[in-house]
């Protein structure tokens, strides 16, 4: 059998392919595999499932994330849940950090996206270390002051395996299929005209991409979407495809509150109507999420200095060495915070721009890129491949904003580099 539509991958991007593909195409048949047992059980599944609608640097961005988080918030009013939680995102900037993105905050506060907070106006809602006078261990760690502190409002975080179940049950219900625990070997090259001679394709034939040779047997489709999160770059390096990506592990430590003190920042008020502390990022561009659902603190860093490698298993050492020492400088409540949980994934990162890489080649589409925020951006990246696959010039995001297909396309790429990259 040969499917309409071969997705290699049931995580955000994956799914929300599927689904928009569909629901514009009724009847087409759909299958969608993946090396895991269940949708959204890689990346999806391992990361801190927050969303920022307008906290970005990159306008293509917040384009993206804006019209998908409305998406979701829209499925949540209609009843489904998927867990959304709008605590705000808190980034904490020193004097320098701010005033390399001043223009971009005051044009976001203008059009009532955001909030600027100075220092004086923080420490009335925010129990955190300021200032580090004199502190020599600060300095060493490189520890920045708080100067600012940008409130983004339409943020938060959701349940990241509800969103997954949401577009699984939609693609069923118009009649896709999925076949898990099935890995990809390779991807099929062929020429669109077979001529029967040896060593085809030839370098001067047209080649279209046929199908998958998995661990399950080959699999054949009139178009294919690669969507497999950090293993994008091992299936299109073999046939010459560069996608500006490749995958670095990004680890979440959890610590339950056990004094007074802790449960107290875990429950900071001021900011918004859950009642807890918002995702919060550092000067140091560490994080820390306060979970209002399991009582817990989420704690990470992107750290740079990293290989580039598909390896996803946590490293304790690595919350004591690097996220532990610098966080307790900021928030003195959390001395002594012990790992409760922890577990790692992969952010595929584009290192050019930062934002999302999404093209086509021949009967292909590669969706990829996200560098960290694929959950908040993957309806209208959804909605993008989906258009690339019937061979549309634009893509219509939800609210009825359009977008060139091809905005996101490798060759002659120029997006506006972003900044806020956690």
């Amino acid at each position: 059998m040969e499917a309409d539509l071969l997705v290699v991958g049931a995580g955000i991007f994956g799914l929300s392919t599927a689904y928009h593909y569909l629901r514009e195409n009724p009847g087409k048949s759909v299958l969608i595999v993946d090396r895991m047992g269940d949708v959204g059980q890689g990346a999806t599944a391992k990361s801190a499932a927050a969303f920022r609608a307008d906290l970005f640097t990159s306008a293509t961005n917040r384009l993206l994330a804006g019209t998908s988080v409305d998406f979701f918030l829209h499925v949540q009013e209609e009843g489904y849940d998927l867990g959304i939680m709008k605590v705000g995102y808190l980034v904490l900037r020193s004097r320098d950090q701010f005033e390399r993105i001043a223009e971009v905050a005051v044009m976001l506060e203008r059009a009532g996206a955001v909030r600027i907070y100075r220092r004086e106006e923080l420490k009335e809602k925010l129990q955190i270390n300021y200032e580090f006078p004199g502190d020599e261990e600060a300095e060493l760690l490189n520890i920045k002051e708080v100067d600012y502190g940008i409130f983004g409002y339409k943020c938060g975080y959701m349940d990241a395996d509800k969103l997954a179940y949401y577009y699984r049950d939609r693609i069923r219900e118009m009649g896709g299929d999925f076949q898990f625990n099935t890995k990809v070997e390779r991807i099929l090259v062929e020429p669109e005209i077979k001529l029967g001679i040896p060593r085809e394709p030839r370098a001067w034939q047209k080649v279209k991409f046929s199908g998958l040779e998995t661990n399950r047997g080959i699999m054949r489709a009139k178009n294919l979407v690669i969507a497999a999160g950090g293993w994008t770059h091992l299936l299109l390096d073999p046939i010459g495809i560069d996608c500006l990506s490749k995958p670095k592990k990004r680890q979440i430590f959890t610590v339950r509150p056990r004094t007074e003190e802790q449960r107290a920042l875990l429950n900071t008020t001021g900011f918004n109507e859950e009642g807890v502390l918002p995702f919060t990022i550092l000067p140091t561009e560490h994080y820390i999420r306060a979970d209002k659902r399991d009582g817990t603190i989420w704690l990470a860093l992107s750290d740079e200095m990293r290989p580039f490698s598909t390896d996803d298993e946590p490293e304790e050492s690595f919350y004591y060495d690097n996220i532990y020492p610098i966080i307790v400088k900021y928030f003195p409540q959390l001395e002594g915070a012990r790992i409760d949980n922890m577990w790692a994934g992969l952010y595929m990162i584009n290192s050019v721009d930062h934002n999302p890489v999404v093209f086509r080649r021949s009967n292909m589409v590669v969706a990829t890129g996200d560098s960290g925020s694929g959950i908040m951006k993957g309806d209208a990246i959804g909605r993008i491949a989906a258009a690339l696959i019937q061979g549309r010039r634009e893509a219509e995001l939800f609210g009825g904003e359009r977008i060139p297909a091809d905005r996101l396309e490798v060759v002659g790429r120029s997006l506006e580099p972003e900044s806020f990259v956690f």
